[in-house]
């Protein structure tokens, strides 16, 4: 959910997550960094399954 309270579209749940995953993953320590990026992008995928299949366009929003 964004700062405001509302729910973000697809495109903006998009650019938080990538933004968020790279900002984490950078500092993150080394040894666990491999395997805390594999956890998020997998998550992110089923995220962005779950909105195709459910028939949602990239401006619709993104539910939980």
């Amino acid at each position: 959910m964004s700062s405001d309270g509302e729910h973000w579209t697809y495109e903006q749940w998009v650019e938080q997550t990538v933004d968020k995953i790279v900002h984490v993953g950078l500092t993150t320590p080394e040894e666990d960094r491999a395997d805390w990026l594999r956890l998020q992008i997998g998550l992110a995928i089923g995220q962005a399954l779950r909105h195709g299949r459910s028939g949602r366009s990239d401006s619709d929003p993104v539910i939980p």
